[in-house]
């Protein structure tokens, strides 16, 4: 997703894994991009040497730029790693489950930051299920932007905020177990930037690099921009002219298996990069499998990698149907059939982890992903 978004705007960005950051794979870079995702997974693959070559790295001057996870990555909490004096909301300020566009407003002070540069005020952003900053109390940090108010497609978990009647919300509170009242967000900080030694970091809970928002992908060129130069553009990278047919073939039947849950009722479309699930499907997870089988096939041309890949997917393949349709059965109050019932408590353990075969074919994916970026020449 990051990638994506960053190639569409001819920004230089190329991928490194936590093991490679460890290794000393930031010695040479400027800027370091961490994008969404658990941000306590980061933590324990990047390992107390991978903690420290960031933290170096941005000592010396280095730009630290992430995304929700990203961003809580760099936050002073547990799964932390303690680059800026800030923490995340939590209790009646903490509103989780919000994904879709939301209304930002620049935060006092900060209209000549590259940021707001040409940019409306408020501006129309994204998020993807954020955590929320606390408010800071340090000097050293800055807020740049802060929540302002919703958008007709702004939902909560599966719920349009404001498509939901308010004669309805004390029922779907009851039954969600959860607030649907998003007032505690408005004016909290959702872009905060800080100062580490030399460097500095920006972190936001917006998800700038979502791929073709037009918005987003605007004001993140600006940041690249101003910190970089016009020397950090870059042409989006060739796919290999001759792709893998099995591949095509693994990514296809993936495909399939996203339609099944759509004709379930587990998801539905939205944004092109982002679909919207019911609360209790694990549409996250099976959009990945999609998106990273997708980009498997477009970068992926060794047909003895396709042989590997559909043995590691094979019982994802065999199997996924069943799982989708014990993932129905319980949002429509019925108990699942016993097999399929087990099978998804392998693949999916609560709370919200991946686990068994699922794991295993999605680490290979992705780590097969990675080395054929890796193997792209320069620009």
């Amino acid at each position: 997703m990051c990638l994506e978004a960053a190639w569409q705007r001819g920004l230089c960005l190329a991928p490194i894994s936590a093991a490679q950051v460890a290794a000393g794979g930031l010695q040479d870079a400027r800027l370091l991009v961490v994008p969404g995702g658990f941000s306590q997974y980061k933590k324990t693959a990047l390992g107390e040497s991978g903690a420290e070559a960031i933290r170096a790295f941005v000592e010396r001057g280095g730009l630290y730029l992430g995304f929700c996870g990203g961003a809580g990555l760099a936050l002073t909490v547990p799964d932390g790693l303690g680059l800026a004096p800030l923490g995340r909301a939590s209790g009646a300020q903490r509103l989780p489950g919000l994904s879709g566009p939301v209304m930002v407003r620049l935060a006092g002070g900060s209209q000549k930051h590259a940021l707001w540069q040409g940019q409306d005020n408020p501006a129309r952003w994204l998020v993807w299920w954020p955590g929320q900053f606390s408010e800071p109390q340090d000097t050293a940090v800055r807020v740049l932007a802060r929540y302002e108010g919703p958008t007709s497609e702004l939902c909560f978990f599966d719920l349009p905020l404001q498509q939901t009647s308010p004669e309805d919300l004390p029922a779907l509170e009851r039954e969600y177990g959860l607030s649907l009242d998003p007032a505690p967000l408005w004016g909290q900080p959702a872009v905060i930037e800080a100062g580490l030694g030399q460097g500095r970091l920006l972190l936001s809970y917006v998800h700038l690099d979502t791929p073709g928002d037009r918005a987003g992908g605007a004001a993140l060129e600006r940041l690249w921009d101003a910190w970089l130069g016009q020397e950090a553009r870059t042409r989006a990278p060739a796919p290999p002219e001759a792709p893998s047919p099995r591949l095509t073939g693994l990514a296809a039947s993936c495909g399939e298996l996203w339609e099944h849950g759509r004709a379930l009722g587990l998801w539905r479309p939205r944004h092109s990069a982002m679909p919207l699930w019911s609360r209790g499907a694990r549409g996250l997870e099976f959009w990945e499998l999609r998106r990273l089988t997708e980009a498997a096939a477009a970068w992926c041309a060794d047909e003895s990698l396709a042989v590997e890949l559909e043995a590691a997917l094979e019982p994802l393949l065999t199997n996924g149907e069943k799982v989708l349709m014990a993932q129905a059965a319980r949002l429509a109050g019925q108990e699942p059939e016993p097999e399929a019932a087990g099978i998804e408590a392998a693949w999916f353990p609560r709370p919200r982890r991946v686990g068994g075969d699922w794991a295993g074919a999605l680490e290979k994916l992705a780590h097969e992903l990675l080395a054929a970026l890796n193997q792209l020449p320069p620009d």
